[in-house]
């Protein structure tokens, strides 16, 4: 018996699907032909306006459109004006453009535009087909990466608290800013078993999706050990070894863990900028007290205990904020971050994090390129004394 052949090629919905835009009948033909031949889903229309209503109604993977149609079959115009209606539709659409009348100062306004590749009429119909699979290919990345993208905002929001907690003692304020839609800054503000606070903030290296990956896996692991009552100390070690084998190449996480209970602070520092505490006229510093997280194997850390009294300001921040460039690449550094901080010393925690938060921003001239996160804490009156730790 002879076997059955098997068409090598991708069944259409595995190809995509492409709307085909030319106000020549032969030429949506003779498009639609090929590319249906080669296994895609194709839809043709004639004008610029029955492209917007399919764009409305379906989802196609790539746009391949004549720039010339009836009303202008020169200059282009026309073909330009639609393509900024149809990034204002779907701007991950790749949108490739054919026209006999091509120029220079054409194809690079096109390419302004987000236009993925310009071919000439009449066409060459392998070239046609490999940037057809290429951009076809390159938009299922994008839109991949988005959706990514948007549902790692999503639970990068979720993670981030929408507003300090409501702790007996203390006045808990955090602003924050991202260089990108998603960031690689982190922080958690909650009360201890048994009474007092735990906050903690957290910096991964780089920005964008990678890092707020890294980020929320860090959080989620961080709620789980400051529940479990551990010391500052102890959740810098542990946190370290589960983050380790989550860390790829040239990733780590420089992480800040404070307690406060009674009179007391406790801290450890895993390679963070140091967190300041403000009060009777000093400056205290958090410094370092151990590497940063996920990079030392079994790593240990020190505590440090300092006083906590009465109408002393804890500020914890991320190095978005100190290292914030001036035009001139000078950083806004540790001293004038203090001076802000001491001219705010009598506003309610908000004010002093918006405040510290609005140096860096004025100071890089407006706009930070770093993510960057303010966390302050006021001692307000006595605080509950701990019982002992949950077993």
């Amino acid at each position: 018996m002879t076997a059955l052949s098997q068409d090598p090629r991708p069944a259409p919905a595995e190809r995509g699907r492409v709307l085909v835009a030319d106000d020549q009948h032969a030429v949506r033909e003779a498009l639609r032909f090929l590319l249906r031949s080669n296994g895609y889903d194709v839809e043709a229309v004639a004008s610029p306006a029955a492209v917007l209503a399919a764009l409305g109604s379906e989802r196609f993977d790539l746009l391949l459109m004549d720039l010339n149609f009836a009303r202008d079959t020169t200059t282009g115009r026309e073909g330009l004006e639609l393509v900024a209606h149809v990034r204002g539709v779907d701007a991950s659409l790749p949108v490739m453009v054919m026209t006999a009348w091509s120029t220079v100062p054409l194809a690079v306004a096109l390419m302004r535009e987000g236009v993925c590749d310009f071919v000439e009429k009449p066409w060459d119909n392998a070239r046609v087909l490999a940037s057809v699979a290429e951009h076809v290919e390159s938009g299922h990345r994008l839109r991949r990466t988005r959706r990514l993208e948007s549902d790692a905002l999503v639970v990068q929001r979720r993670l981030l608290p929408k507003s300090a907690p409501v702790v007996p003692g203390f006045d808990i304020a955090a602003d924050w800013s991202f260089a990108e839609a998603l960031g690689g800054d982190g922080w958690v503000a909650a009360p201890r078993p048994g009474g007092g606070l735990a906050v903690a903030i957290a910096d991964v290296c780089g920005k964008g999706l990678p890092a707020a990956l890294l980020m929320a896996s860090t959080m989620a692991t961080l709620e789980d050990l400051l529940a479990g009552g551990l010391g500052p100390a102890a959740i810098c070690g542990e946190l370290s070894r589960l983050l380790a084998p989550r860390l790829g190449p040239e990733r780590f996480v420089s992480f800040v863990c404070v307690t406060i209970d009674a009179h007391t602070l406790s801290y450890a520092n895993a390679g963070h900028p140091s967190p300041l505490v403000l009060g009777g006229g000093d400056v205290r510093r958090l410094a370092s007290t151990g590497p940063v997280l996920g990079v030392v194997a079994g790593a240990a850390y020190e505590e440090g205990t300092l006083p906590w009294n009465g109408g002393d300001r804890l500020v914890l921040f991320t190095d978005g904020v100190l290292e914030a460039p001036a035009a001139s690449g000078e950083e806004l550094g540790e001293a004038r971050l203090v001076d802000r901080l001491r001219a705010l010393a009598a506003a309610p925690a908000a004010v002093a994090a918006d405040g510290a938060l609005s140096l860096a921003r004025n100071f890089a001239g407006g706009t930070l390129a770093d993510d960057a996160t303010v966390v302050v804490v006021d001692r307000l009156g006595e605080i509950t004394e701990p019982g002992p730790r949950p077993e």
